[in-house]
């Protein structure tokens, strides 16, 4: 979980243009802005295919154009928010059969009281990317939407101590024939803090989530017992942590497993124009096909502001996926580097690389792949 301070830390070192005027003022409070980015990029395997002859690789250039609506609201209330709505028009150079359009819509807002703050979301987008867990399978893409929304409120009860109870529901729906399972999550954490110093709390917390598979004997209970803090920790370290014990129960035979369960974000501000993230987690997921998986992950970016208008962001991750019940161990690593300039107030312009290997032991040899991206895109905020 990242903390309000690591949130605001990160949007002082963002390189979009955040004070552009407003397409259209709505009273005192709302503002509608008029978004568009487009984008070219190179992908040189696009369905993260092995490179064998039943799974080959599929190369391409693609031309994507985004319109979009953003509505913020709450300037200067205690109740702040925005609703952000966008259209992904694609077009590839060499195959045309993937083109298509899809839309994404996403909503939240916040309430910050003397005691209590709410938090509020809810998002859908439509996508048309393939999955790692069916890596090699296909010749194609897959077609799923994704829909989330969920609640998160923090009640202080004494000077020292505070109340955390949320509630977040996912989905996942897929349109592809391809042996994939749609999948449903609810989850509620609570969390009790106690603020040890100024700015820094320790924190005790459950949380339970179950997950509906569109299968039978296939859902999920786990639960996830923790201690953790959040805040700062140095002047220049801040960000939140939880561990603890992680157990999972499930209809179908061997499903069951427990082990360390993780949430850690971190950043640690070098200067006023430098800082770096480290972003840790071990938990439980559920996979394309239905089937359980253990997932640890790490990655670590940086970001420096090395210009006016200039900023250059690059990061580097592994991951570890157990296919719980299956012989199969995925390990997969990423890496990007990108650049991004703000032209003025209204246009900025990005440029990035992104590398992804994936490693895969087990009966499914043909999910090995390697991917690399090249990205140049221009946005408008108006």
């Amino acid at each position: 979980m990242i903390t309000k301070r690591r949130l605001a830390v990160l949007s002082t070192l963002a390189a979009t243009p955040a004070f552009a005027a407003p397409f259209l003022a709505i009273g005192d409070n709302a503002e509608l802005f008029l978004t568009a980015r487009t984008e070219v990029r190179f992908e040189d395997n696009l369905t993260f295919a092995s490179g064998s002859a039943t799974s080959p690789i599929i190369d391409d250039t693609i031309i994507e154009f985004v319109p979009g609506l953003e509505l913020t609201f709450g300037k200067s209330s205690l109740t702040k928010g925005s609703l952000v709505f966008f259209e992904r028009f694609t077009a590839y150079s060499d195959n045309s059969d993937l083109n298509d359009t899809l839309a994404n819509f996403i909503g939240k807002s916040t309430y910050e009281g003397a005691k209590l703050r709410l938090d509020l979301n809810a998002s859908f987008k439509e996508q048309f990317q393939n999955n790692r867990d069916v890596a090699g399978t296909g010749a194609s893409l897959l077609r799923s939407d994704v829909a989330a929304a969920g609640a998160k409120s923090e009640l202080s009860v004494t000077d020292k101590s505070k109340v955390g109870v949320g509630f977040q529901y996912d989905s996942t729906d897929y349109l592809s024939a391809r042996g994939l399972v749609d999948r449903e999550s609810y989850t509620v954490p609570v969390n009790y803090y106690f603020e040890v110093q100024p700015k820094l709390d320790l924190s005790l917390g459950v949380q339970y989530r179950v997950t509906q598979v569109d299968v039978s004997n296939s859902d999920y209970e786990d639960v996830f017992v923790s201690v953790g803090a959040r805040g700062e920790f140095t002047p220049k370290l801040l960000g939140s942590f939880a561990v603890g014990y992680n157990s999972r129960t499930g209809d179908a035979a061997n499903s069951d497993s427990d082990g360390l369960g993780l949430q850690a974000g971190l950043t640690y501000v070098y200067t006023l124009k430098t800082q770096f993230t480290l972003d840790a987690s071990n938990d439980f997921g559920v996979g394309a096909a239905g089937g359980g998986q253990e997932k640890g992950s790490i990655s670590l970016g940086a970001r420096s502001k090395i210009a006016e208008d200039f900023t250059v962001i690059a990061s580097v991750g592994y991951e570890k996926t157990d296919f719980l019940g299956i012989d199969r161990e995925d390990t997969f690593i990423s890496a990007r580097i990108g650049f991004s300039y703000i032209f003025n107030q209204y246009v900025s312009f990005d440029a990035s690389y992104s590398h992804y290997d994936n490693a895969s032991d087990g009966r499914l040899g043909n999910a090995d792949f390697d991917a690399n991206i090249v990205s140049l895109s221009a946005s408008l905020r108006y």
